[in-house]
């Protein structure tokens, strides 16, 4: 579909624009700064690509995408790129984060430019992220980002409980519900144990239980550490596996672990990503985020995918999960991490093997990035082209 709409540039007066395509708006594509965040935006455009539409993704930082997949015909611009123009003469643009500049300057230039706009908040308005750094954020809600989210033609929620969030910050915006997803093909014919093993030998014969994520503050490595102290006297053969970007965490971490005369029972080996990342799920036993906040975990999808028994926390908002007796899920506490894990590692492997075999189907039944994707471009053409709203709007 395409119209005619009135755009403006900030140095150029209002013209008549021709308009189509689906526009993405983010700070940047860069695995290592901006995290998970990454491969949800680029699983969404990729799979909307194949599914017919015309996408393109704008940033106002520099990418790093060395590591990433690019699905075909997504077209990726800078910050170079004059966003104005670019938001003017789309059919629809989603915009994705809180508190940086293309929701500044993209949810003002769409509104301008009567652009229908969707903005996902990938979990930054759960309570947990808006005490963090609270005053900061809380103004800039003031100055900029309610008018954003109260102005939007529809707002994108990750999870069931984020649909709550976001209503309390715009009661009348139309809320739709599109989880993230997971490419299957992916997490399939992981490469052998034995590639990781031979860089790390201390994983041989080992129980490996496998972190994957920053090591920020919201995501309760400071419980795993505490588990760790209580569970690797009473399980021998435990090690646990730490990947991912240090976020400020890993300090604390590694000194809670020391002290508690643990760290031959730890390996860290950082940011990881493409084939390096399918190296490090191989080598995984199990897999664990007991995070206090997130909005919808990629790396619990893809552990998932793996057919990893998995445990986590409610404030990944993931209940379908344990509802599918697909994973362990406990409140973000330490005693709570800590029984939980132990419940994992108490199982049988035929045990272990069923809860991921069931995480598997789960995902394969309603988390694909294929399915999410005809779930948007449903949205996108109700934005721009009217009618009844489609079933995943829920507000």
């Amino acid at each position: 579909m395409t119209a005619t709409t009135v755009t403006a540039t900030a140095n150029t007066r209002p013209t008549q624009t021709a308009r189509s395509g689906w526009l993405h708006l983010c700070n940047g594509l860069d695995p290592v700064r901006d995290g998970g965040m990454v491969p949800s935006i680029l699983g969404m455009t990729g799979a909307l690509q194949r599914a017919g539409g015309d996408v393109r993704i704008v940033t106002s930082t520099p990418s790093r995408l060395d590591a990433a997949t690019i699905a075909g015909g997504v077209a990726i611009a800078g910050p170079e790129t004059n966003v104005a123009e670019a938001v003017g003469s789309a059919e629809v643009v989603h915009m994705h984060g809180l508190w940086q500049t293309h929701t500044r300057r993209g949810g003002r230039f769409a509104r301008e430019a009567r652009v229908p706009y969707v903005m996902a908040t990938h979990g930054m308005t759960d309570p947990w992220a808006l005490r963090h750094k609270a005053w900061k954020k809380k103004l800039y809600l003031t100055l900029v980002e309610s008018r954003n989210l109260r102005r939007a033609s529809c707002l994108h929620a990750l999870s069931r409980p984020e649909i709550g969030h976001l209503r309390g910050l715009a009661p009348w915006a139309p809320v739709c519900f599109v989880p993230n997803g997971v490419d299957l093909a992916a997490f399939d014919d992981l490469p052998p144990r034995s590639v990781i093993e031979a860089e790390h030998p201390e994983l041989k014969g080992k129980f490996v239980l496998l972190f994957f994520g920053r090591l920020h503050a919201k995501k309760g490595i400071n419980l795993l550490a505490e588990a760790m102290r209580t569970l690797c006297p009473a399980f021998p053969e435990l090690h646990v596996l730490i990947a991912g970007k240090d976020d400020g965490e890993w300090p604390a971490f590694a000194d809670r672990v020391a002290d508690a005369g643990l760290t031959d029972r730890m390996t860290y080996v950082g940011h990881v990503g493409g084939e390096r990342a399918r190296q490090v799920w191989a080598a995984a036993d199990a897999f664990t985020l007991p995070s206090y906040s997130e909005g919808f975990s990629m790396a619990i999808l893809e552990a998932l995918a793996c057919s990893l028994p998995c445990m986590f926390t409610t404030a990944c908002h993931f209940s379908e999960a344990a509802q599918a007796d697909a994973a362990l899920v406990v409140e973000p506490r330490a005693d709570a991490v800590t029984q939980a894990l132990r419940n994992l590692l108490e199982r049988s492997p035929a045990e272990r093997a069923k809860l991921g075999a069931n995480g598997r189907r789960l995902v394969e039944s309603d988390y694909t990035w294929d399915q999410q994707a005809d779930r948007l471009a449903s949205v996108y053409r109700w934005l721009s082209g009217g009618g009844p709203s489609p079933d995943c709007v829920v507000s």
